[in-house]
């Protein structure tokens, strides 16, 4: 989880302006045209699997934690920001 938080940090770095045709992704051009969005949820998913950490194991409903400081962050990221596959 402290692992998928840093990664969350480094999304945000690798959609700079003006790069959306210089590589391949799978990003919709979402991710540059509401790039303070973006960094936002990617923010907030960082803090979220951090906050995860620290309820999991007291957690009554694993399956609703999850979703609550994981899976929502992933849903809200690929629904809006990523190709389907």
């Amino acid at each position: 989880m402290i692992e998928m938080s840093e990664n969350y940090k480094v999304l945000i770095e690798l959609f700079p302006e003006s790069t959306e045709d210089e590589f391949d992704t799978e990003a919709l051009p979402t991710v540059w045209e509401e790039k303070d969005a973006f960094n936002a949820l990617m923010t907030k998913a960082s803090e979220d699997m951090i906050k995860l950490t620290s309820v999991i194991d007291d957690a009554e409903d694993i399956r609703g934690t999850l979703k609550q400081f994981m899976w929502s962050n992933c849903k809200a990221c690929h629904s809006r920001y990523r190709e389907e596959h």
